[in-house]
């Protein structure tokens, strides 16, 4: 599968394609195959993961883009359940952390 991407903002558009996708976790890999890809990234500072899972009442950042919204959303929180929960776009569980702000759908 293709699709386009968009910085904020900006006009231009640039192809990319679908590596993978993972239904039962709402999330896909991209990868951009446009000649100028690396334009699409220039100014982008990585966001540093976490390579734990927090504990409570650890103090987190919820990252995503919201049903209607068209920017990033950014909610900060502590964690206050961790937790293996089903998921309904698969058939599996999986870990789900709650924190004790509101999260906008589509942040998943």
């Amino acid at each position: 599968s293709l699709v386009e991407l968009q910085r904020p903002g900006e006009d231009a558009k640039f192809l990319a394609r679908v590596i993978c996708e993972g239904p039962e976790c709402d999330l896909a890999l991209l990868e951009i195959i446009a000649e100028d890809a690396q334009s699409f990234w220039e100014g982008v500072k990585p966001l540093r993961m976490s390579t734990v899972v927090p504990s409570l009442n650890d103090r987190v950042r919820v990252c995503g883009y919201p049903i209607g919204g068209e920017n990033a959303s950014v909610t900060e929180g502590v964690v206050s359940r961790v937790e293996m929960q089903p998921y309904r776009h698969g058939q599996g569980s999986l870990l789900a952390i709650q924190i004790d702000a509101a999260i906008s759908p589509g942040n998943s």
